[in-house]
């Protein structure tokens, strides 16, 4: 960053050229702050490239933040909260396998399992 000036406005009055001569000639990107007594915020006096280039790279960072992210093989769907619920659901019953009727009530152990 560049050399940074702070000076009252009731100066900068008198001091106009003097400051506009510095900013436009100074090799690094000199700013002057001018700051006005009871003003909530200083004004800034720089050079109109140096404003440019900060127009431009607000643009970029606002553009990149503004494009959404999407991780590959994200999926979309229409379907509202209880709708992805119910889909779940039907899916689950799908896929759990069936329970015959002539099967033991719960899970085999391994030694009932050797046994046959």
């Amino acid at each position: 960053m560049g050399k940074r000036v702070t000076v009252p406005i009731s100066i900068a009055r008198k001091e106009l050229f003097h400051l506009t001569d510095l900013v436009r000639t100074s090799s690094d990107e000199t700013v002057v702050v001018l700051e006005q007594r009871g003003s909530v915020e200083p004004v800034a006096l720089v050079r109109e490239a140096r404003l440019a280039y900060l127009e431009a790279r607000v643009n970029e960072i606002d553009a990149r933040e503004a494009k959404r992210f999407t991780l590959a093989g994200t999926l979309a769907t229409d379907l509202d909260e209880a709708g992805v619920e119910a889909s779940l659901r039907q899916l689950r019953s799908e896929w759990t396998p069936r329970v015959s009727k002539n099967a033991p009530a719960g899970p085999v152990s391994t030694a009932a399992r050797r046994k046959r």
